[in-house]
């Protein structure tokens, strides 16, 4: 894997589908099981601050307010991990391209911004290796337009 935080940031399209979450290279089920002690079953186990998260073992439940809890940031997380992991880099300068339904674009839109960008840099495990990831900025679209 590249170690090199290159200084030029990568744009990550994620659109934050109910069902699904897209990226331009992949597509992976919404849903995360959180668990305090490490789980047996590994695949897709994602570490961040403690906790151990299992990506695409449940199903979200539909919610009005995908920021009413901290599914959504560690789905994103997951699919940062997975497009920089196509890029063989587990260090990187992020700006992120979001997407929202389109009804909820204008209402939620600032809220989403500052929900993704709660942190300014991140360090995770994910799919056996180690990330840190940056964030430079973001930017919420329609989804589907996002990716």
């Amino acid at each position: 894997m590249n170690i090199l935080n290159h200084n030029t940031p990568i744009i990550i399209g994620i659109d934050h589908g109910y069902g699904n979450i897209k990226t331009a290279n992949c597509c992976f089920k919404t849903g995360v099981a959180s668990f305090d002690k490490e789980p047996t079953f590994k695949s897709n186990l994602l570490v961040y601050e403690g906790r151990y998260y299992l990506i695409g073992e449940e199903h979200k439940e539909f919610t009005a307010d995908k920021m009413a809890d901290s599914d959504y940031y560690i789905l994103t997380l997951a699919a940062i991990g997975r497009e920089l992991n196509i890029r063989k880099q587990i260090s990187a300068r992020v700006h992120l391209a979001a997407g929202l339904p389109l009804t909820w674009v204008s209402e939620q839109k600032d809220a989403f911004k500052q929900y993704l960008l709660q942190k300014d840099s991140v360090d995770f495990h994910f799919r056996g290796a180690e990330y840190h990831v940056d964030f430079v900025g973001a930017d919420i679209f329609p989804q589907g337009f996002a990716a």
